[in-house]
């Protein structure tokens, strides 16, 4: 009997071999490829060192080696490839995943016929591969769905039809083939995408279609997962809300939730036009004690950007109803953004931002542009004038856009320093009170407001920790991995939190509008306010001189504050308050939530992850006001 090794080589660590069970499940439905082959899962984080990847797939006595290859981690694959080719010259190794797929040319070897590649879904294909290997003279060019070379040349076998009938792949769960040992569990309960986004290769792989896995099947997998140690669920269908079963999802998931304790968290990406669905989830999600947040994908606001990238957003009145309709209710949600995109100039991304903060958006994330193998972007890169940099250091093979026929190398780097204002600044509420009052009034802009305190930043000395972090990550292109931002949140509200207090109120004495006698009583108000993003940061003292605001008590994780009744309204605009409206002067700002403690002993990574979490759930850290 012959082995298959199949490498998932993953962002995290302790995560469902998802692909690898699908492939063994559907491959086990065959006859003969159930009799001749044994399947064996590698699976580990991009984190693992490469020489330790490497020693344990060449220890493996295994007749095909079949990776799952990404943007993220094909760094990693290639080099595996060319080291089990020197060791194992008998081997066959076949490569798939979105990074490679139509791309032989630059993943194949003219001179390795048993390298292969697999265009489009792998189920399928690989199954028929493996069959085809068990024949005295193997000829790959009759399985359809695949890249390989014969006699120097390179052949495309022609493309594969997707699969219809999803439940044709028994679930790896229920089967058996996942071990109960994983805290970060992936499902699918449908694949496809009906929509054809410039830069995203979900609709474009998938021509429209949607197709579906069984409601019963879905609902058993869930129960598996709640049973069995998932913390962290991710569900990894293209819009989660877009079908009406995806509620009665969302509700089982919560039940679960109330019966086992787990889930904690799940996160989703959300439909694009069904705004009040998805947050009806996240309500359902919420009220069982999840940790979660509605991601709201708008990529940009700018009308020529949007046409450029064949994108139909949100309607900007459904969003602020929707915004309205969270707050109310306590849910916290974040938009995406993409910086930069083509039409897009930087005058358009800072007032795109203040449009979004004017509507009360919680959490704003501006991620790189990746520019995706097989994107339609990534077709019309020359046309666009769409200029790159490698990012990813030697694990994945990014290529992050710094450029576009509107926005400059200078004015990129700019906007990354307008991006980390408007993440220290708003998504930690920082001047929420203040902000919200001056733009109001009309005295500033949103982008004003934050392009002065990008100014503010660039007068402290280079070697100022938060201004380092800020222009390290922009030079060395570390936005790449999102995690760098929860390691800034990580930096203002934790590490350096006592220093960020000083830049605020540095900041701020500086600014015209600090004569406002208003303006300078809710800026006390922020600074009571800001939240934590640990259990266990110190609270700070606040030794100085307020003027509005009296601090007469702090004890554990609160503050005892006076506040005369003439800043109540204010207050209550500002902050989370309970009840509302205030029926005193005298207030508890309890900064008790639903942060974990900060552990020392855990890494740089975890801290990232962990804050760019937290942030991306505000309304799950920013404190309580209660009348006292």
């Amino acid at each position: 009997m012959k082995t298959v090794t199949t490498v998932e080589l993953s962002v995290f660590e302790r995560i469902t071999p998802l692909v690898s069970g699908y492939l063994e499940a559907y491959a086990s439905t065959d006859p003969v490829v159930s009799k001749e082959y044994r399947f064996d899962k590698y699976t580990t984080s991009i984190k693992t060192p490469l020489d330790t990847i490497a020693r344990d797939l060449l220890a493996k006595d295994s007749d095909v080696f079949a990776f799952s290859a990404y943007v993220w981690n094909i760094g990693l694959v290639r080099p595996l490839v060319k080291m089990l080719r020197e060791a194992k010259p008998d081997a066959r190794i076949m490569l798939g995943g979105p990074q490679v797929m139509h791309h032989g040319l630059r993943y194949l070897d003219p001179h390795d016929e048993k390298l292969s590649l697999c265009n489009g879904e792998g189920e399928v294909s690989f199954t028929e591969y493996l069959r085809e290997l068990t024949e005295p003279r193997p000829d790959l060019s009759k399985v359809a769905g695949l890249s390989i070379y014969q006699d120097g040349e390179l052949v495309n076998t022609g493309d594969r039809a997707r699969l219809k009938d999803l439940d044709s792949i028994p679930s790896p769960f229920l089967s058996g083939l996942i071990a109960p040992e994983y805290t970060i569990s992936i499902i699918e309960t449908n694949r496809g995408c009906p929509y054809h986004c410039g830069f995203c290769f979900w609709g474009a792989a998938t021509n429209d279609r949607v197709y579906r896995f069984d409601e019963e099947r879905v609902r058993d997998e869930l129960t598996w997962m709640s049973r069995n140690g998932t913390l962290f669920l991710y569900i990894a269908d293209a819009n989660w809300g877009m079908l009406a079963r995806d509620v009665e999802f969302s509700e089982h998931i919560a039940s679960l939730t109330r019966e086992n304790h787990l889930p904690n968290v799940v996160y989703f990406s959300s439909a694009k036009n069904k705004p009040h669905a998805v947050t009806k989830i996240t309500g359902i999600f919420q009220e069982a004690g999840l940790v979660t947040s509605q991601p709201v994908s708008m990529q940009t606001l700018e009308p020529e950007s949007l046409k450029i990238i064949r994108r139909d957003n949100i309607k900007l009145d459904a969003f602020g109803s929707v915004q309205d309709d969270l707050r109310d209710r306590g849910l916290s949600s974040f938009i995406e953004l993409i910086w930069p995109l083509p039409g897009e100039t930087l005058e358009t991304f800072k007032a795109g931002i203040g449009t979004l903060c004017e509507k009360d958006a919680h959490t704003i994330i501006s991620y790189s542009h990746l520019l995706l193998n097989n994107t339609p972007l990534y077709h019309n890169r020359e046309k666009l004038g769409l200029v790159t940099r490698p990012a990813g250091g030697g694990v994945a093979e990014a290529q992050i856009v710094v450029a576009t026929e509107q926005v400059s190398a200078e004015e990129f780097v700019e906007g990354m320093r307008y991006f980390y204002a408007v993440h220290a600044v708003h998504n930690t509420r920082s001047l929420r009170a203040t902000s919200k009052y001056l733009t109001g009034k009309g005295i500033i802009t949103f982008p004003e407001l934050f392009s002065a305190f990008v100014e503010h930043w660039r007068s402290l000395p280079e070697d100022d920790p938060i201004v380092e972090y800020v222009e390290r990550s922009i030079r060395d292109a570390l936005y790449y991995d999102v995690g760098n931002y929860g390691l800034f949140i990580h930096t203002v509200l934790h590490e350096h939190r006592a220093l960020f207090t000083r830049q605020l109120r540095e900041f701020a004495k500086a600014q015209p509008w600090w004569s406002d006698e208003t303006a300078r009583g809710l800026f006390e108000i922020d600074l009571l306010n800001r939240p934590y993003a640990y259990s266990t940061t110190p609270l700070e003292e606040h030794d100085h001189a307020f003027e509005v605001l009296k601090v007469t008590g702090r004890e554990g994780r609160t503050y005892t504050v006076e506040l005369e009744p003439s800043w109540h309204e204010a207050l209550a605009s500002a902050v989370r308050l309970d009840p509302a409206p205030p029926n005193g002067s005298v207030f508890t700002v309890d900064h008790r939530r639903l942060q974990y403690p900060f552990m020392a002993g855990q890494s740089s990574d975890h801290h990232g992850n962990y804050c760019h979490g937290m942030i991306e759930k505000i309304e799950n850290i920013v404190p309580f006001w209660r009348t006292a």
